[in-house]
């Protein structure tokens, strides 16, 4: 990749282009990890998704609001192109949602990813998670990295 500003473009561009993650909390016994679908902020620097309020992974955000996101374009690259896969890891800080106005707004953005997930997770027992994006970690095929904070 040649420049910075590229690299950064690249990183927003895997933010923009995917709808599925990683998700990893730390809590009792250790970390954890969810497969999560998720819908960003315009400017990709917030990063949304819905679970119940009664999961582990909720348990150990509610405790310590430090976490890490993983987001690839393996898709259609593992048999012929694994020099391609890029993967973006996002460490951030859960956000909460103030008020209603602004939870209904990114449940809109939520539900044009995957309507079906907001349907599933619109009761009052379900909270958003909204990440907070503190730097981006670009693996670009097996051997260039690139760092950048926030």
């Amino acid at each position: 990749m040649p420049n910075k500003q590229h690299k950064i473009d690249t990183c927003l561009e895997l933010i923009k282009n995917n709808n599925i993650l990683v998700l990893a909390t730390q809590g009792e016994p250790g970390p954890y990890t969810s497969l999560m679908t998720y819908a960003s902020s315009e400017d990709r620097r917030e990063i949304f998704m819905v679970s119940s309020k009664h999961s582990h992974k909720w348990d150990n955000i509610m405790k310590n609001t430090a976490v890490s996101l993983l987001i690839d374009n393996r898709d259609g690259k593992i048999e012929t192109s694994r020099d391609k896969i890029k993967a973006l890891t996002i460490t951030g800080n859960f956000i909460p949602v103030s008020g209603t106005s602004q939870r209904e707004e990114i449940l809109e953005s939520i539900a044009k990813v995957n309507p079906a997930i907001t349907e599933i997770f619109a009761g009052p027992e379900c909270g958003i998670i909204r990440i907070k994006a503190i730097s981006f970690l670009l693996l670009d095929g097996p051997e260039k990295a690139f760092n950048f904070a926030l």
